[in-house]
């Protein structure tokens, strides 16, 4: 009988994952935050021997140099309307770079042999609303990086969430990712269930259920749980509350042999703090489960194949 699995998936973007929308909430993402929270959970997982899907934007990964060589390519984007290579192209143009960079952090989890996953190339969206040739441009751009990188990146977590271009992508290489968590539930289209799902203490794991098809040739993991980030209306939820909830999580993965799969953005950790001892005390009740034999820690890459035997 398979056991239950616990995956670890982080969307490593920096800045680039919120430049529509940079501001005040933004201010305190620079490359000094997220050095010592990119380090915190290095630092935590390795003390739990935990290992995690890094799904990394990939100009994020690259050094200020070889990103900006990509302004033209970008600008040649804008004349089509598209609004968020204008909102990147503005910030190459500016030139400050701030919490745009994150090749050591991408660097280092390599190091560590955590799986390197793709999450777009300047977190453009990628669902089916956005123009082909986009997805294409995205796509070929990273190809070569991953090239010249020796990288064999073959997940995907989706910018936002937004799952499109099954076929272009699957033809292109990859084979597995993460479903949206409105392409496995539409209630969470509403942000009030959002938030009040977050007290339900009683969250089941969830099962894995083969997708592949000669018309989708990539398999889709389960959604997962965005790990709560105390801010905003998430502020009311407790962290004992938050802790219960993935306690029953990870007992049922094991109880049923399914999934418990958690995501966030490392840069959650630095506007609302509170949720590192959250963090660190579920990955303390993973690890010690882990030791027991309940369940297995696979990375996206490996839960492709342990489903697949």
């Amino acid at each position: 009988m398979s056991k239950g699995v616990f995956t670890l998936s982080l969307d490593c973007e920096g800045l680039w994952g919120v430049a529509d929308h940079l501001g005040s909430s933004t201010q305190s993402i620079n490359q000094n935050s997220l050095s010592e929270v990119y380090s915190y959970i290095d630092d935590v997982l390795s003390h739990h021997s935990i290992k995690a899907t890094y799904a990394f934007t990939t100009l994020f990964t690259q050094d200020e140099a070889n990103i900006l060589k990509y302004k033209d390519s970008i600008q040649s984007y804008i004349n089509e309307q598209d609004e968020w290579y204008k909102h990147i192209f503005n910030t190459l143009h500016n030139g400050n770079l701030d919490g745009w960079l994150g090749r050591e952090f991408y660097l280092q989890a390599k190091k560590n042999s955590h799986e390197i996953a793709w999450h777009g190339f300047t977190h453009h969206p990628l669902g089916e609303t956005t123009k082909k040739n986009i997805v294409k441009f995205e796509v070929s751009e990273s190809l070569k990086v991953f090239e010249k990188e020796s990288l064999d990146v073959t997940s995907i977590v989706f910018p936002r969430n937004d799952v499109g271009h099954l076929n272009l992508l699957g033809n292109s290489g990859f084979d597995v990712y993460r479903k949206g968590v409105i392409e496995q539930s539409r209630l969470h289209s509403n942000k009030y269930y959002r938030v009040l799902d977050e007290f339900n203490v009683l969250k089941s794991s969830q099962k894995f259920k083969s997708s592949k098809s000669k018309k989708t040739p990539m398999i889709s993991l389960p959604a997962g749980y965005f790990l709560n980030w105390p801010s905003g209306p998430r502020r009311l939820i407790p962290s004992e509350v938050t802790y219960r909830r993935w306690d029953h999580i990870l007992r049922s993965a094991s109880r049923r042999s399914a999934q418990a799969h958690m995501w966030f953005h490392p840069h959650n950790m630095i506007t609302a703090p509170k949720m590192r001892d959250t963090f660190e005390s579920i990955i303390k009740n993973i690890s010690t489960r882990i030791d027991n034999g309940e369940i297995l820690n696979l990375t996206m890459e490996e839960c492709k194949r342990y489903y697949n035997e």
